[in-house]
């Protein structure tokens, strides 16, 4: 028990030094509105900033004697220079004021050894380090705009700037805004300012902000965070290639492949756009109104054909487990056990999904071979609920049949033992 006081005691003492160590001319001057006119900083601080939680305190940024100018009475003695004061540079030398631990690989393992430190040489390769340092071009974002002051905080944190749902409103703060993103060009064209709001209508925008999906991408999965550039046309279906892996590998084995090359159009972008990706369907294949294939395929080409026969392939496959689905759902209404029929229906819808990525490949001898087996696995699914429920409708028959005959023994039993007791009651009254 002695021990475990001395240990509590301990922790104790510890805890109030680490707290005195927080305490210093920078914070109480600038908790102070005596002293100064904006106390937010601190403020900022103090709640839950990442350094501050490491026990990086204000000097180790900014320099100077924190022991000195409170008391005294003359913040001069905290600012320093020859104890290392700088005053907070200017926005083109943050990336390098922040570099300075960011970038050192020994300070940064006694914090997080799993952070990377090559975030600066990033920033210098990205479009916004480009400008900055190219053309002194300081509306570009630094590491403050996007991770922001005194309030840092860690990406897993939701509140935080950089958490994943937050990205795509961070990015926004400037790549929305028409009077900031006036004259910044990409290929001599006008970089538009309606990405994010194309983005939160997108299949991937209802999955990060509305699901919560952390699989989902928001901007700097696609872009790149610290080293942000526009994808050119190998790197869109790159970037789509990470997730949609199987999709990528079929496209590249495709006809389309050569041809898409030849005319510079991005692979994956071309059908299904880059900001505004809505949920893919059957029906952008095929040659109905909405199809894709008819944008390029005219009427009576072999691709035209091709479209026409593997948009009727999926869709064979679709009605032929749509009607398994149906019987086996009506037999099982009846008392009918349909685990094994479940277990093969699933392996049609199985084909479905598979057939749904092979279609990158444009081959409808493929795809024909995928729904081919799955509307026999339907079919046979199809039959064996068929034959279940007929043998309910026998055995209803038959029962139904049995109760009529038990019903007419009955009546004929019950005639039988009237007459019995008419002849009863006729002889007690002789």
């Amino acid at each position: 028990m002695k021990k475990i006081l001395i240990i509590m005691a301990a922790t104790l003492i510890v805890g109030f030094v680490r707290v005195d160590a927080r305490e210093s001319s920078c914070m109480s001057c600038h908790r102070s509105s005596e002293w100064v006119s904006d106390t937010t900083a601190v403020a900022e601080y103090l709640k839950a900033d990442i350094h501050f939680s490491r026990g990086i305190g204000c000097e180790d940024c900014h320099g100077g004697d924190p022991t000195k100018g409170f008391a005294e009475g003359d913040p001069e003695l905290a600012m320093d220079p020859s104890k290392g004061y700088n005053p907070p540079p200017d926005k083109t030398g943050i990336p390098d004021f922040c570099a300075r631990c960011h970038s050192d690989i020994e300070f940064m393992k006694r914090f997080n050894p799993r952070l990377p430190t090559d975030q600066l040489s990033l920033y210098r390769t990205s479009v916004h380090g480009k400008l900055l340092y190219g053309n002194k071009d300081t509306k570009v974002a630094v590491c403050t705009d996007c991770h922001g002051t005194h309030g840092i905080l860690p990406a897993s944190d939701s509140r935080s700037s950089i958490y994943f749902q937050n990205v795509p409103s961070t990015c926004k703060s400037c790549h929305s805004d028409q009077g900031h993103m006036a004259g910044y060009k990409y290929k001599d064209k006008q970089i538009s300012i309606n990405q994010y709001d194309q983005y939160v209508n997108s299949i991937h925008g209802v999955m990060a902000l509305q699901q919560g999906d952390q699989s989902a991408p928001v901007c700097n999965d696609c872009h790149g965070n610290h080293g942000a550039t526009p994808p050119n046309i190998a790197s869109v279906s790159a970037a789509c290639g990470e997730c949609h892996a199987s999709n990528r590998d079929y496209f590249n084995q495709s006809p389309h492949k050569a041809p898409w090359e030849e005319l510079g159009y991005p692979e994956c972008e071309q059908c299904h756009g880059n900001h505004l990706i809505v949920a893919a369907t059957d029906s952008l294949v095929g040659i109905d109104q909405g199809a894709l294939c008819i944008e390029c395929h005219d009427a009576g080409t072999a691709g035209y054909l091709a479209a026409a026969q593997m948009r009727m392939a999926i869709d064979s496959l679709k009605k032929a487990i749509d009607a398994a689905e149906t019987t086996v759902l009506e037999a099982e209404t009846k008392g009918v056990e349909g685990g094994q029929a479940r277990f093969d229906l699933g392996a049609a819808k199985d084909n479905l999904t598979r057939v749904r990525s092979v279609i990158h490949t444009f081959d409808r001898a493929q795809v024909t071979e995928i729904t081919a087996a799955g509307i026999l696995t339907a079919a046979g699914v199809q039959k064996t609920a068929q034959a279940a429920l007929g043998d309910i409708k026998a055995r209803q028959i038959g029962l139904a049949t049995s109760l009529i005959l038990v019903l007419l023994v009955a009546f004929a039993l019950w005639r039988k033992i009237r007459k019995v007791d008419e002849k009863t009651d006729f002889v007690v009254k002789e």
